[in-house]
């Protein structure tokens, strides 16, 4: 079953973590009313979509209640698409999860699409208390429950993490046959696995594990212009590149340096993400309007994604710096990209 929408141009979604570190001259509510602010003008603005990630336990206050908060969204929204890039299945109990997200949907009008994700940090299997060997099984299972549940119907389910007799999730979703689900993977195995399920692909690499996916789905005679490809990219406006750089750098290294620490210790003897100043001032799409504009039409161009997500609120930035970027983004370079 087909799980998305054909696109027909490329769209941009908007990322946010929610993450206030601890160096932050601003409390947490004062940064969420920003992070409000910027949410409200990415309404206005024309933005397709906008995401919200997932992580527990980390000093900075990174997002960890994804569902409340894309539930407070949809009440302060009505256009723009609402998802999770990713939210992480384990940590979840299926039919509750389907409770909520049926809600989300309800309430926003058929906008919710989930992002979905296993984990990998051993601090949150612990603090969770979920067995880490478990994740791939429970997360087919929430899915399999998930499918099930959104049918509005009656159905029993015997797994072998999850056992139920005789329930039924009302309201049923708004969109049918149910939200979008992505599949966020890393590692081949994992990125075959989601065009093996028939999920559209939450993918925070490149060209290549897109192409690893879009080959699984044609193997599978599955056809890939039915399926989105979300993807993500640090977008930041100034007046030059070295402006740019000299806002992003701190938080932008900080980001790389937390996330190359997590996944090497969930991945011994690898290396991700590096916290390499040049690597990452080279990777990330920065500078004055004709050099942004310049730099996204390539990766519309090269990248195989069906819709770039903007990461421009970055942990520890300030967000009016983000806004007045935001805001040269929406009214210098959107108008041309997304038509």
């Amino acid at each position: 079953m087909m799980e998305m929408r054909i696109m027909s141009k490329m769209k941009f979604g908007y990322m946010l973590d929610f993450r206030n570190p601890e160096s932050s001259p601003i409390d947490f509510g004062t940064f969420y009313s920003a992070m409000f602010r910027q949410i409200e003008f990415l309404e206005k603005a024309g933005f397709d979509s906008l995401w919200v990630t997932e992580h527990h336990f980390v000093d900075d206050g990174y997002l960890s209640s994804v569902m409340p908060m894309l539930a407070a969204i949809a009440a302060r929204t009505t256009r723009i698409a609402l998802g999770t890039y990713v939210l992480l299945a384990p940590f979840y109990h299926p039919l509750r999860l389907a409770e909520d997200a049926a809600m989300i949907d309800v309430i926003s009008n058929g906008r919710l699409r989930l992002g979905i994700g296993m984990g990998y940090r051993g601090e949150e299997f612990d603090g969770l208390q979920v067995p880490k060997k478990s994740r791939l099984s429970r997360t087919l299972e929430t899915i399999e429950i998930m499918r099930r549940a959104w049918t509005g119907e009656r159905f029993s389910f015997e797994g072998k993490h999850f056992q139920f007799h005789n329930v039924r999730v009302l309201p049923r979703p708004k969109s049918q046959p149910h939200p979008e689900l992505l599949w966020g993977g890393m590692t081949t195995k994992a990125i075959q696995r989601g065009a093996e399920l028939g999920l559209s692909f939450a993918c925070n690499l490149g060209r290549h594990q897109v192409e690893i996916y879009r080959n699984e789905l044609r193997r599978l005679g599955k056809d890939p212009t039915a399926f989105n490809i979300v993807n993500s990219r640090i977008v930041y406006l100034a007046d030059s590149v070295e402006r740019a750089w000299a806002d992003i750098e701190p938080a932008a290294m900080y980001q790389a340096a937390l996330y190359g620490e997590w996944l090497s210790a969930a991945n011994p003897g690898q290396r991700w993400i590096q916290p390499d100043a040049n690597q990452l001032r080279q990777s990330s799409i920065i500078g004055p309007p004709q050099i942004v504009k310049q730099r996204l039409a390539e990766v519309i161009a090269t990248s195989g994604a069906t819709e770039i997500i903007l990461i421009t609120q970055l942990p520890g930035l300030a967000p009016e710096k983000a806004m007045r970027s935001l805001e040269r983004f929406a009214n210098e370079i959107l108008p041309g990209l997304s038509s």
